[in-house]
């Protein structure tokens, strides 16, 4: 049985470090609503054949790194099947906020507190 586990974390950065957060959200951002794009039109779900068809293209237009590319697409994928699930049809989702999602073990760990 998988147990999926969620937490919401508030992450404190100096100025500096605020800025790169700043603009690594933005640029998942943007590579979400390009995704999305090429979703609407394509009506292509498929992990596979999406890699194929943006992967090098969004690592150049937006100097993504590889891991934070598959998460781009498993974000934009993952928002269309909930919208096709509740709504039934297809909807263009629009990233507004900033997000990034952050992998288990590549991009954070966690550790156990010593007493």
């Amino acid at each position: 049985m998988d147990v999926t586990v969620t937490a919401k974390l508030q992450v404190i950065v100096d100025a500096g470090q605020h800025v790169a957060l700043d603009r690594t959200m933005d640029v998942y951002r943007q590579a979400c609503n390009c995704v999305s794009e090429y979703i609407y039109e394509t009506h292509d779900l498929k992990l596979l054949s999406l890699h194929d068809a943006l992967y090098r293209e969004l690592r150049e237009q937006f100097g993504m790194k590889a891991q934070m590319t598959q998460s781009v697409l498993k974000t934009v994928i993952a928002r269309y099947r909930t919208i096709l699930q509740n709504e039934g049809e297809w909807i263009r989702p629009k990233f507004v906020k900033p997000q990034y999602d952050l992998v288990w073990n590549r991009d954070y760990s966690l550790l156990k507190a010593c007493k």
